[in-house]
């Protein structure tokens, strides 16, 4: 029997994916951070269908995806070994912006010890909402300092 060495379990943000699929610099902490699920297989993407139609969605609007790409992409969300999918249950409302509510009931139903992301809306919610989370909410770069 093969043991598989415990990966972090993490919810990234669009906004991740996204920086790192638009910049150049191969040391950005969204590229690092992708790098490390992407590639060294150290993290455990937790995604949901709601979070896969985000992402699928901000790929082809911003990042100018082929349909092509974007089916392998929907692929990888939805049975690469590196990803989790989870159903929702509990549904938030704390963040300024509904649309970033998916992100914490994703994290929160797939157990993830962290939330990436580099949205104010997320980083900002109030300290005492913050501590009834499983998990943290952290930007790329505090996550890798940690």
């Amino acid at each position: 029997m093969v043991v598989r060495k415990k990966r972090t379990a993490v919810t990234l943000d669009t906004n991740v994916l996204l920086r790192n699929v638009l910049t150049t610099n191969p040391r950005s902490p969204n590229t690092q951070v992708c790098q490390l699920w992407f590639t060294q297989k150290k993290l455990q993407l937790i995604v949901s269908r709601e979070v896969i139609a985000e992402y699928l969605e901000i790929f082809e609007r911003v990042g100018k995806f082929q349909p092509d790409r974007i089916v392998r992409w929907q692929a990888i969300f939805e049975v690469d070994p590196r990803c989790t999918l989870v159903n929702l249950a509990k549904r938030y409302t704390e963040s300024r912006d509904p649309d970033d509510n998916v992100f914490l009931a994703t994290a929160a139903a797939g157990k993830a010890e962290y939330l990436i992301t580099n949205d104010r809306d997320l980083l900002e919610l109030p300290e005492e909402f913050r501590r009834t989370l499983s998990f943290a909410i952290v930007t790329p770069r505090q996550f890798l300092q940690a």
